[in-house]
């Protein structure tokens, strides 16, 4: 049998003709993968929008701090800025950085005591994304069950209170308002454990309190008459930062077009949860597992929608009071300037 080249004409070299294809055909496949014959496959993509990247790994609590975030996803801003988010849901903030360091997140949302003690302690050098949300009152409780002898804040010296983490933003807020009103905190005993546990070991006796943001305060109130203590930030940490949104120097140097594009679409989720309770409880419920009622009753902070050093600041200086850090930080220093505008 005779066999036809391209051209139709007999061809005296199929194994070279096989080849040539072959060839161009593993040609195509590579510059395809590389982008050059329509985008790369990869996490650090070029954006249509200028951007370095188009894919950002965001490390996140499933707290209501987080819910501009969710609002944002789901009303297309960060896709309108040419992103594609991916939220990966942490146990806690210092998970986050642990992760970030390892590559595996670009970004992370954390209280603001974990991710300071982690820049102090050379972890990683943190810059500064956004502002994430500021107490207000009854947000940030010490809770107790109706059987507990904890009554009043009076009572905590000596008694076990759970922490999500000590050494953090938990610990030192009472210790804050403790001082203030002249008791000992340092008697107290801190057993840490999720948010998501508190209520069954406050209802079981294992713990006599427990320090609680929302959704878990109205949860924990609901399911076992939890009942409120004191509010942790009131008095000298009265409506005090509390998360933020952070990234690594070295990230920030290299994809200073993909922050500014994060900035802008969160800002706009900001904006929207701060304008309308409604679009907060909507997404809460989703990404929080939580009832429309508890959503509905559930007290809710701020969520700031501008990055301010003079702010941030009282944290840091808080920890040093505390003995949390040894040195001063200047919070100026590890500020990423918000994005403009388009």
């Amino acid at each position: 049998m005779i066999r036809r080249g391209i051209l139709g004409r007999p061809s005296s070299r199929p194994s070279r003709l096989l080849g040539a294809v072959l060839a161009v055909s593993a040609m195509v496949v590579s510059l395809g993968g590389c982008g050059l014959l329509g985008g790369s496959s990869g996490d650090d993509a070029p954006g249509a929008n200028g951007l370095e990247r188009t894919k950002v790994r965001l490390g996140l609590v499933p707290v209501v701090d987080v819910a501009p975030i969710y609002i944002a996803q789901k009303e297309g801003f960060f896709k309108q800025e040419g992103l594609d988010l991916e939220l990966v849901t942490l146990a806690g903030s210092a998970a986050g950085v642990t992760k970030m360091v390892a590559g595996e997140l670009d970004m992370v949302h954390g209280n603001y005591v974990s991710m300071f003690t982690a820049h102090a302690k050379g972890t990683v050098n943190l810059k500064w994304v956004a502002d994430c949300y500021s107490a207000k009152p009854n947000v940030w409780m010490v809770m107790t069950s109706p059987n507990s002898s904890v009554k009043s804040m009076s009572d905590l010296p000596g008694k076990k209170v759970a922490v999500t983490t000590t050494s953090n933003l938990a610990d030192m807020t009472i210790w804050s308002v403790l001082n203030a009103n002249n008791i000992d905190a340092k008697q107290i005993k801190y057993v840490e454990m999720s948010f998501g546990d508190m209520a069954a070991n406050l209802k079981n006796g294992n713990v006599d309190a427990a320090l609680m943001g929302e959704p878990f305060i109205t949860q924990a109130a609901k399911s076992m008459g939890a009942t409120r203590v004191f509010d942790a930030a009131s008095g000298p940490t009265a409506d005090i930062p509390m998360a933020g949104y952070s990234t690594s120097e070295s990230f920030a140097k290299q994809n200073p077009k993909t922050v500014a594009a994060f900035q802008r679409a969160l800002a706009k989720g900001q904006a929207a949860a701060n304008a309308d309770r409604a679009k907060i409880e909507a997404v809460v419920q989703e990404y929080a597992k939580i009832d429309a009622q508890t959503a509905s009753i559930m007290n809710i902070g701020a969520f700031p929608t501008s990055l301010e050093a003079a702010r941030l600041q009282r944290v840091p200086d808080l920890m040093k009071d505390f003995g949390i850090l040894k040195d001063k930080i200047d919070v100026g220093t590890m500020m990423l300037a918000p994005a403009a505008a388009r």
